[in-house]
């Protein structure tokens, strides 16, 4: 059976991401996978000491997992939903996990850290979004439309050859959705010859190409996700080093804390 991932740490954010993923849940058929990942907190003073055991913690965090798959299962009573924690690095855990099962995809809310640390590290989602291979789903915390219908692709002409045209076909189609293809044009050059090549790539999908003229691709891309009522925006983050990620600003973070519908990242 197909499973969806859902990393939690039980706040709102997440509690309304595991909403979503029970709604993409039965549309799919597949199960639902809650998972906390923890990792021993210390306190560094002369040497660093454990403020709670890793016993503490397994203990809280499957306790809270319980509260969460009840209350989820309450609402879905039809969809099968299993708990699990595990101590460790989030992205290496999840990496490991999905490694095991092959999931549809991972479901996540998009709060995270701010200020230096963000600056720094990025959120755990932005975090996940750049290294699970899989596609990973970014759900606004205040979302409550459900079902997926339409989906857009951000379309970046410049260098075909690093996207993914067979995980696009392949998750599309999973989905049962309907395939958008945008880019945002910030000049007037043409783009028949590259749209002409994309839509050759994915024509299993049938999609549409659509240019929008503006002077900021995130607010091209939100623009028309608005007016054509779309469902969820996929995009293709390229890898980035911790050199770039303090000196420019990331377009799939910046999207992903705009965008008005959810946002699944497909890794190139």
């Amino acid at each position: 059976m197909n499973t969806i991932i859902i990393p939690t740490d039980f706040s709102a954010s997440a509690e309304n991401a595991a909403v979503f993923a029970a709604h993409l849940a039965r549309q799919v058929q597949a199960r639902l996978l809650l998972v906390h990942v923890y990792q021993i907190p210390v306190t560094m003073n002369d040497m660093p000491v454990m403020v709670l055991s890793a016993d503490e913690l397994r203990r809280s965090a499957d306790e809270q997992l319980t509260r969460q798959r009840t209350d989820l299962q309450g609402q879905f009573g039809d969809v099968v939903i299993e708990a699990e924690s595990r101590l460790g690095n989030i992205n290496d855990e999840l990496d490991d996990l999905c490694q095991e099962i092959k999931p549809v995809a991972l479901v996540m809310g998009t709060h995270g850290t701010s200020g230096l640390e963000r600056m720094l590290f990025g959120s755990t989602t932005a975090s996940v979004m750049r290294h699970n291979q899989l596609p990973v789903i970014a759900v606004p915390k205040d979302h409550k439309r459900y079902g997926l219908r339409k989906i857009v692709l951000a379309a970046d002409l410049l260098d075909q050859s690093k996207i993914p045209t067979q995980r696009i076909i392949e998750v599309t189609q999973q989905l049962g959705a309907s395939l958008d293809l945008v880019h945002v044009a910030i000049n007037n050059a043409s783009t028949t010859d590259a749209s002409r090549q994309l839509l050759e790539k994915l024509q299993p999908l049938q999609p549409s190409f659509h240019t929008v003229q503006h002077q900021n691709v995130r607010d091209g891309l939100v623009q028309y996700l608005l007016d054509y009522e779309a469902d969820l925006l996929m995009v293709l983050p390229h890898e980035h080093n911790l050199i770039e990620r303090l000196f420019f600003k990331l377009h799939t973070e910046d999207i992903v804390r705009h965008a008005p519908v959810p946002v699944m990242a497909i890794r190139c």
